[in-house]
């Protein structure tokens, strides 16, 4: 008996030293904070009871929409997802049938679906829960596998006829060497066992065609040995473009002070870039430059020696 005891006393030493090391304001590896809570919005589409299942998979449950506090910061998130490109317009989320909604003017609401219909969904964490898994992620043994490099959440792409590649880099660690996957969508798309002609493997960075097919795409690598399995963060392939300019000028204004103001209606891109006005030819190139010269000497004499 006094064995049974001394064990269960080491037993709470531990677990006291391990919830000293844990940060519970932070959220396990895969989530991200929400209110006081820790959501993951899954993007590939599922019907109402596939994806209450996943959630539970992940030791969750789909995000309680009575929580005010928690509804408002995952508002937020799917504003930030919309505006950086991912356009999905519906997402299931607790209750029967309920469902968050993009409105007209960018807000979201709840309504009501057909459980049976696809849309990406949104998973919650209960505070227990999120305890449960970070005080798992301190246990991973020694040699569990690490995901040490995930590069950007976000890679633009130009969509090309020609077959190039672009490189989504996945770093890993562990003993014994993890074998490496990865996701289109939460699909799994490529893995040691299996061929795939559309993508590449190349240690653990994953090839994939610059095919505008890929736009708004979600991938994710995991590493997987005999002591764990972790998965990285999702990046998310973007097209990067940009539309003609009009093909007449905005009209030009003359200063008080002397000059005009040139303003540059640019078009439609992405990314985002700073825009600069330059002559359109060598002979208003030359024309600019001297007469940008012309005044700098003048401004050098009028200034005091």
């Amino acid at each position: 008996m006094k064995y049974f005891i001394r064990f269960l006393l080491t037993i709470l030493v531990i677990a006291r030293n391990l919830a000293a090391l844990i940060d519970e304001s932070s959220c396990p590896i895969g989530w991200q904070i929400a209110s006081d809570q820790c959501v993951r919005i899954v993007i590939s589409p599922a019907s109402l009871k596939h994806a209450k299942k996943v959630c539970h998979h992940e030791g969750g449950e789909l995000m309680d929409t009575s929580v005010i506090l928690l509804l408002e910061d995952v508002m937020d998130l799917l504003k930030n997802l919309y505006e950086n490109g991912l356009y999905e317009p519906t997402f299931h989320v607790g209750g029967m049938g309920q469902a968050l909604n993009r409105t007209d003017d960018g807000n979201y609401k709840i309504i009501t679906i057909n459980p049976s219909s696809h849309f990406p969904f949104i998973c919650s964490l209960s505070k227990m829960a999120r305890r449960s898994l970070l005080f798992q992620q301190k246990l991973l043994p020694m040699g569990a596998p690490k995901i040490s490099l995930t590069g950007q959440s976000e890679i633009y792409f130009h969509p090309r006829q020609d077959a190039d590649y672009i490189a989504l880099p996945c770093t890993v660690q562990g003993n014994p060497k993890p074998t490496v996957s990865w996701y289109k969508n939460d699909v799994e798309v490529l893995s040691p066992s299996m061929s795939n002609v559309s993508y590449l493997l190349s240690g653990g960075n994953l090839l994939v065609p610059a095919s505008s097919s890929l736009a708004y795409s979600s991938f994710h690598c995991t590493a997987k040995n005999s002591l764990g399995e972790v998965r990285s963060p999702p990046i998310l392939l973007k097209p990067s473009f940009i539309d003609a300019f009009r093909p007449h000028r905005l009209d030009v204004y003359s200063l008080a002070t002397g000059g005009a103001k040139l303003d540059c209606d640019a078009p439609a891109h992405q990314p985002s870039e700073c825009f600069k006005l330059v002559p359109s030819n060598s002979l208003q190139f030359a024309q600019f430059l001297s007469q940008t010269l012309k005044k700098r000497r003048a401004d050098d004499k009028r200034r005091p020696h």
